[in-house]
């Protein structure tokens, strides 16, 4: 492993390292008490600032003081409270499981309009995301991705606010030149943009809560919102207050407006990918046909691991080749000094972690350009071990939602919308790019995550 770099950058010296192995030394430094670990969120300087704006109960805590001072977006007793809350029914594997009926149900419908989306696949993804993860939240179908099947319009614009307003704030994020006029109290026009985005986006978000919260209060709820997430949200805040009302009408806002565009990235390179590589989209279908054969359909059991390995391959796969967040994991070292490969790193540095160099090193990985998902089998698995290879299986480098106590509460869901998404259009449709397009006409843009810009894909009916 090569020692770590450093930048010196608008908010202070930045570590990358490459070797999750080290990053873990530097996780086992996160505190059990104030101040809590570190997050990415505390970079997102543009939306803290707006969530200032507009008083936001997730924006200040309890205290000016203290480590409490920005409240869910800091490191104090507000983020661990509202942290705790909100990963209740999401992250377990159980919790995230009950929803995968009603995530089928919303993969079949927005599965149909893939050939009338192909013109926009960015937004078709975006809006395939949007359906699942509203299905899940709300237990209703949005019915947003098929063009051809009626829908609320307000979801369109809803959609096309929240990632808009990502788009904004990570490309602030990314401007020294943004944070020098921030600094001086000038909002930028692109600072404007996102505003009115994320204002329009969480009105939306809003009304869809009061609705929902009118209709339980009414008994008028159906049985798949009574499975719900919100509808178990709202139980659980009854029940123990561990968060205010207000607080979670603004955990649903935000939640739904920062959903669609981790899982649309992830399900935009993955479509890509099995239509570059037509053997391995062959191999996924004869799977996945077998899978739901055998288990009565697309659900729980046809996706799980030991019936489908070959999906898991082809998602750790795109993870490797084409990572929607290439830099996952942001901490600090909050009790010592730390001694990485040779280079000692001076106590309350920021230390980020690469999670692509890796996977593409030539001395560590075979033909690293190639699409192989059969190197995530456990034959190959097994016969890294031992080798500089083995560090390819670190948990670390398994996805893009971050690791310890900050790990993404919706990680667990967002990796089901994509082997959900991904299995429907591969059992619906054969996946074909432009006549004469390849790997190397491939281009990407970065919004919040890294996404490719794709090509008008060819989506011909397998039944």
């Amino acid at each position: 492993m090569i020692p770590p770099t450093q930048t010196q950058g608008s908010r202070g010296m930045l570590y990358v390292i490459t070797d999750p192995n080290e990053m873990q030394k530097v996780i086992r430094q996160e505190k059990a008490k104030q101040p809590y670990p570190r997050g990415i969120v505390e970079a997102e300087w543009p939306l803290i600032d707006w969530l200032h704006s507009k008083g936001s109960v997730l924006g200040k805590g309890a205290n000016d003081d203290t480590e409490d001072k920005y409240g869910f977006v800091g490191r104090g007793e507000t983020w661990k409270r509202i942290r705790s809350f909100m990963q209740t029914d999401m992250l377990s594997p159980q919790s995230a499981a009950g929803y995968i009926p009603i995530m089928v149900e919303a993969a079949t419908l927005a599965s149909r309009g893939a050939p009338a989306s192909a013109a926009d696949l960015n937004g078709y993804a975006n809006r395939c995301s949007f359906d699942l993860f509203t299905a899940l939240m709300f237990g209703n179908l949005s019915k947003m991705a098929d063009p051809q099947t009626g829908h609320d319009q307000e979801n369109i614009v809803f959609c096309e606010a929240a990632v808009n307003g990502m788009d904004k704030m990570f490309k602030q994020m990314s401007s020294p030149m943004q944070l020098l006029l921030f600094k001086l109290g000038i909002k930028t026009g692109m600072y404007k943009d996102m505003a009115q985005a994320f204002e329009t986006a969480t009105s939306i978000a809003e009304k869809k809560y009061q609705e929902f919260r009118k209709r339980m209060d009414a008994n008028e709820l159906t049985e798949s919102e009574k499975s719900s997430y919100l509808r178990k949200a709202i139980v659980r805040q009854a029940e123990d207050e561990s968060v205010r009302e207000e607080e979670l009408a603004e955990i649903i806002k935000i939640a739904l407006t920062a959903a669609i565009d981790t899982t649309s990235s992830l399900l935009s390179w993955n479509m890509l990918h099995i239509a570059l590589n037509p053997t391995v989209q062959e191999k996924l279908h004869a799977e996945l046909v077998e899978s739901t054969q055998k288990c009565g359909g697309l659900n729980a059991e046809a996706l799980r691991k030991g019936n489908v390995p070959y999906l898991h391959a082809v998602l750790r796969e795109t993870h490797r080749l084409t990572p929607a967040a290439p830099l996952t994991v942001l901490k600090e070292n909050s009790l010592s000094d730390l001694d990485i490969h040779g280079s000692t790193i001076p106590k309350d540095s920021l230390i980020m972690l690469d999670g692509y160099s890796v996977g593409i090193d030539e001395s560590i990985v075979d033909s690293p350009k190639e699409f192989r998902p059969e190197r995530w089998f456990p034959d190959a698995v097994e016969a890294r071990k031992g080798t500089a290879a083995e560090i390819l299986d670190h948990p670390y480098y398994r996805d893009a939602f971050s690791q310890g106590s900050r790990k993404c509460p919706g990680s667990r869901v967002a990796n089901n919308e994509v082997l959900i998404m991904i299995s429907q259009l591969v059992l619906d449709w054969e996946i074909s790019p432009p006549q004469g397009y390849g790997k190397e006409d491939v281009t990407y843009c970065m919004h919040g995550m890294v996404h490719p810009n794709l090509p008008q894909l060819q989506f011909v009916a397998r039944n």
